[in-house]
């Protein structure tokens, strides 16, 4: 046999081995959670539960990064509320104000062997503006009851989850019901502004009195549709970890002089160059949380997009293209850099010294804050331009924190809340996906491996475009939702056995199938991309930080180009 007839053999084998590991790893890309049957939700009257939510909204329960500036009369009149509604859960449970504003709850279980549950929402809402021009359909704080909703800021973040929580307590209550898990409520109050005073001292409370939560539930994520591109059922979309958070100032210094004769390089046109450079060269893209998060709807999706996404090792470049062309997608794949403020200058015709901007980044899993800053020191940092901290001296504080670990997914907690959303949307399909922004579950990580964040109600785009906008509103349907769905958590979690073995001894799970076969991995080998990293910062290590020695390369000499760093 001639040897071109041999190479031709040689690469119609490698050609047919390639074709079937492509189309292997396809097949096996999806994971399927069991076919469970819905728990039924107990019928719960809507719109009662909307107009409480629209007492609570009337409390304008405004937070501030400067405690001075909080005005406490909202929050107490929101605990004076509370305690007017809900006589049951005032004689049933022990109530602590934590730190002059925070709300711990405590519904002792009968079993003191078994692990607590927690439910946790936040009383504080952000500003809105209250113009008559505005755009509000009603008053951001009227709390109106209108056209099957009820209106005004907080509706959806989050006082409809709140009061949704202590509703299904006291309709357990007045039921009869008593739980076996001891079962904790913990309402920050600042949760907008960092939650350094509110669930941060919660988690502190709970941890020195030697609490280990079996499961914690928190806002986050909601039934939508339309939301994964290519998706068409309805899905029910459950965080599992959250981006970090880290804000730099970019600060460039120059001479001052008048504008008449400007000089070669001013401090303005530094910082420019330097935002400009941050963006033209954005941090590497990771498809390992897409693929995770989309081989929960692998069957659903396009036959071409499921081979791509399950083989990234030879179509991950096309697949990080496709992601970038959207803002959402593209901030699934990497930490992203936003530059949200800029104080220059005095005058008109003076050349100010001093030029300031704020980088506003949000740090992917497996990256870490210190890597973070010093990659920005790296791109732009010189003897002009100074990367720094935007507050304090150091990378450590409140408005500073790293990427959390990612929840077990392999565990009954997970399946339960899986189900349960399936009760309020049986179409639905859950997903585990990663938050882009934060909530105050973050501070509980040192007390559950299984947190989720998950908000049971049914939004629409429009919908969700509303929170922290204009016209945020929450619909009867959903405030009923909301109150099943935890009613039915409260019931379940405390019957389940999620100390003991993961073989579902519960009736909750079908005999035939064990939570072992639901695998985070489609095979047994590694992918070949990045592994996803737990993020380990040394707590000591932060507080020494000192900023990294100038770069002796002079600012004008950084490359403007576009650099997205492809495998």
């Amino acid at each position: 046999m001639d040897p071109i007839t041999l190479i031709l053999i040689a690469l119609a084998v490698i050609i047919l081995i390639i074709v079937g590991i492509v189309l292997y790893r396809t097949s096996h890309f999806s994971i399927r959670l069991p076919e469970e049957l819905p728990v039924p939700l107990e019928e719960v009257d809507g719109e009662e539960v909307a107009r409480h939510i629209g007492l609570a909204i009337q409390m304008k329960t405004i937070s501030n990064t400067d405690a001075e500036k909080v005005d406490p009369l909202p929050f107490e009149g929101l605990r004076n509320l509370l305690r007017m509604l809900y006589p049951q859960v005032e004689d049933h449970l022990t109530r602590e104000v934590i730190n002059g504003g925070a709300l711990l709850y405590t519904w002792q279980g009968s079993d003191p062997d078994l692990d607590p549950i927690a439910l946790a929402a936040h009383q504080d809402v952000v500003p809105a503006n209250e113009a008559p021009d505005s755009g509000w359909t009603y008053p951001p704080f009227a709390g109106e009851i209108a056209d099957g909703y009820v209106w005004g800021r907080g509706a959806l973040d989050c006082k409809g989850v709140l009061i949704s929580i202590v509703e299904a307590v006291n309709n357990l209550i007045r039921e009869g019901f008593k739980p076996e898990r001891t079962v904790y409520l913990l309402f920050g109050h600042d949760e907008e502004c960092s939650g350094s005073r509110g669930a941060a001292q919660l988690a502190r409370t709970l941890e020195e009195r030697g609490v280990s939560l079996a499961l914690l539930l928190d806002e986050g994520g909601s039934i939508t549709q339309g939301s994964l591109p290519g998706i068409k059922p309805p899905v029910a979309m459950i965080g599992v970890t959250e981006k970090g958070h880290l804000t730099l100032k970019l600060k460039a210094t120059t001479q001052a002089g008048h504008a008449a004769t400007p000089s070669t390089q001013t401090s303005i046109g530094a910082l420019s160059l330097a935002i400009a450079t941050l963006e033209n060269n954005p941090f590497p893209q990771h498809l390992d949380m897409l693929e995770f998060m989309m081989s929960f709807v692998g069957d659903e999706m396009p036959f071409m997009d499921r081979l791509m996404l399950a083989n990234a090792w030879l179509f991950g470049g096309a697949v990080k293209r496709k992601m970038r062309a959207n803002p959402i997608t593209d901030a699934n794949t990497r930490t992203t850099i936003a530059p949200t403020m800029l104080r220059a200058g005095t005058a008109e015709n003076v050349l100010p010294a001093t030029a300031e901007a704020l980088i506003n980044l949000r740090i992917f899993p497996g990256e870490t804050v210190r890597e973070t800053y010093e990659r920005i020191y790296d791109l732009v940092a010189d003897e002009t331009l100074e990367v720094l901290p935007a507050h304090g001296e150091t990378l450590e504080g409140d408005h500073t924190w790293g990427p959390t670990e990612i929840s077990n997914i392999d565990s009954p907690q997970f399946r339960l809340i899986a189900r349960l959303a399936h009760s309020v949307c049986p179409q639905a399909l859950a997903v585990p996906f990663m938050m882009n922004g934060a909530t105050d579950s973050r501070y509980y990580t040192r007390l559950s491996r299984c947190i989720f964040r998950f908000s049971p109600m049914m939004v629409s785009h429009e919908d969700q475009e509303t929170v922290h906008g204009v016209n945020e509103r929450l619909s009867f349907e959903n405030a009923a939702r909301m109150v099943g769905f935890m009613q039915a958590l409260i019931r379940n979690a405390s019957e389940l056995d999620f100390e003991g073995s993961l073989d579902g001894d519960s009736d909750f799970y079908e005999e035939e199938e064990t939570v072992e076969e639901i695998t985070i991995r489609r095979l047994q080998e590694s992918l070949p991309t990045k592994p996803l990293r737990q993020v380990e910062e040394d707590d000591d290590e932060l507080p020494d930080f000192d900023l990294l020695p100038d770069d002796d390369e002079p600012l004008v000499a950084k490359p403007l180009t576009q650099s997205d760093p492809e495998d």
